[in-house]
């Protein structure tokens, strides 16, 4: 990942709620910057590749931690199980 691409990551997921995304095209268009519809056609695309870079960065988490960490269904089985193993001792003292 280059910094253009965490810049745009970033800047993508800084503009994810519409008002922040309104008011960066609010932003532009008063400082004469572009026109409404160049100025929303430019954050879509800014959301579009935050969102995209989201779901990458997700799925390098999951891919490098999926073994590492229980789930809690995983832990829940395992505490049910040491629950019964402490019973049958209590049971066999």
């Amino acid at each position: 990942m280059t910094f253009e691409d965490l810049v745009s990551a970033t800047l993508g997921l800084l503009l994810y709620s519409k008002e922040k995304a309104d008011e960066l095209i609010d932003i532009l268009v008063d400082k004469g910057e572009m026109q409404r519809d160049e100025a929303r056609k430019l954050v879509n695309r800014m959301m579009e590749k935050g969102k995209a870079e989201k779901e990458q960065m997700r799925e390098k988490f999951d891919s490098i931690f999926k073994d590492r960490f229980i789930t809690k269904e995983d832990f829940r089985r395992l505490e049910n199980k040491l629950d019964e193993l402490i019973a049958l001792i209590k049971e066999k003292q």
